[in-house]
């Protein structure tokens, strides 16, 4: 299975900043295709305008969120056939900033896991631990319940990794700490999902730079990096997209 490099553009971008980005990007990724997923999550406004430079150079289409509900009248959001109906192929769902900021819980990722498979969405749930779970000892109970209570049953989305201390501080899991994590999340999802524990594709995130990638990308378990505030820039995601790679040194 081919590592995924996902950019997760935030609220960031108009129309002109991201075709530039898209441009820039794609013309160097074409090298790494064959041995990395590449996908871009825009904000909601670029998704349809992006979509065929992206699908021309073959860069997946993601979104950084959806509705539970296929329809109905829930001013301001999206749902997850509207984004199919875009070209997208995955969406990022119960991201950390989504959870404190819009008061998610585990339920009702679940349920948007669930709708955005129905309609041939990839989802990529989001899980962590905070800075004060981290220090009391209770990452390993919180990220078990994340996992029990966000992944739907027959699930064949993809689960990521993000420390929440360590987004946007600058800071970063030690390799050790990165591959204790994968261990316990890839055991819990076998023992939920009753398949091969590596069949769930699980990334890490969490302040990710061109400098740690190629170390992060080569720890056992990680399926590929979930990529915050280094996407805004060309030279530093394609620096991650190419880290550790035979052609890149």
């Amino acid at each position: 299975m081919r590592q995924m490099i996902m950019g997760n553009w935030k609220m960031h971008g108009l129309r002109g900043q991201g075709k530039r980005l898209v441009t820039d990007i794609a013309e160097a990724i074409a090298g790494i295709r064959e041995t990395r997923e590449v996908v871009l999550a825009p904000p909601f406004t670029l998704t349809g305008y992006l979509a065929p430079l992206l699908e021309t150079h073959g860069i997946g289409l993601g979104a950084q969120d959806c509705h539970a509900e296929p329809e109905g009248a829930f001013t301001g959001d999206i749902s997850a056939p509207m984004l199919a109906d875009l070209g997208v192929t995955h969406v990022i769902l119960g991201h950390s900033e989504r959870r404190e900021y819009h008061h998610e819980n585990n339920a009702l990722i679940r349920r948007k896991a669930v709708t955005a498979r129905r309609y041939g969405l990839c989802p990529v749930i989001c899980v962590g631990e905070s800075g004060s779970q981290k220090e009391a000892g209770e990452a390993d109970r919180w990220l078990t319940r994340q996992i029990t209570e966000c992944v739907p049953d027959n699930f064949d989305g993809i689960v990521a990794y993000e420390p929440i201390w360590a987004i946007g501080t600058g800071k970063a899991a030690t390799e050790s700490d990165i591959e204790s994590r994968m261990s316990l999340l890839h055991d819990v999802l076998h023992r939920h999902l009753e398949t091969d524990d590596k069949s769930t594709r699980v990334l890490y995130g969490g302040s990710v730079k061109p400098e740690d990638a190629a170390s992060i990308l080569a720890v056992s378990g990680v399926g590929g990096v979930l990529v915050g505030g280094a996407s805004l820039s060309a030279e530093s995601f394609l620096g991650i997209a190419k880290a550790g790679l035979p052609s890149a040194s």
